[in-house]
């Protein structure tokens, strides 16, 4: 594969950026940008999935304590029964806050991934692209077979 010489489009940051968020703010050279926005989408994400993750297993002992309250109710102690609601109240309050985590992270995600392709598109970029000693993520076309892909540069 051979590198291109000719600065990166701004077609092509924006492409970048859909793939991943902040993947074309590295390519034209911010690499500051890039980088808190690469890092911030991998953290949303993160917690979102773990979030998500979370909800469902609090929701299965949700429903199990549910249950298990209604047969309690019906034939058990007034006192085993009041024991068991106030753990279904608990986990109900643990399933709410689980629920808010993941839609917040998701929208934060979300949130991110959108800053990501109006910055590419609008900003003509504020700071000056890295000069010596920055890495860059570069695409790649190889000229016989025109396969395309990216690659890390650093400049010496």
């Amino acid at each position: 594969l051979g590198s291109r010489k000719q600065p990166v489009t701004r077609s092509q940051a924006v492409a970048l950026s859909a793939v991943f968020p902040g993947l074309g703010q590295l390519a034209t050279g911010h690499r500051n940008r890039g980088t808190a926005l690469v890092t911030a989408e991998l953290a949303c994400l993160v917690i979102w999935l773990t979030s998500h993750e979370d909800f469902d297993t609090q929701k299965a002992q949700f429903e199990i304590e549910s249950e298990r309250y209604l047969s309690l109710r019906e034939g058990s102690s007034y006192e085993e029964a009041e024991v068991s609601w106030q753990r279904l109240s608990a986990k109900k309050d643990d399933l709410d806050g689980s629920h808010t985590r993941r839609r917040l992270f998701g929208v934060l995600a979300a949130a991110v991934y959108g800053y990501s392709l109006v910055d590419v598109l609008l900003r003509s970029g504020g700071e000056e692209p890295q000069a010596a000693g920055a890495v860059r993520v570069v695409p790649m076309v190889d000229v016989d077979t025109r396969a395309t892909g990216v690659a890390l540069v650093h400049r010496f």
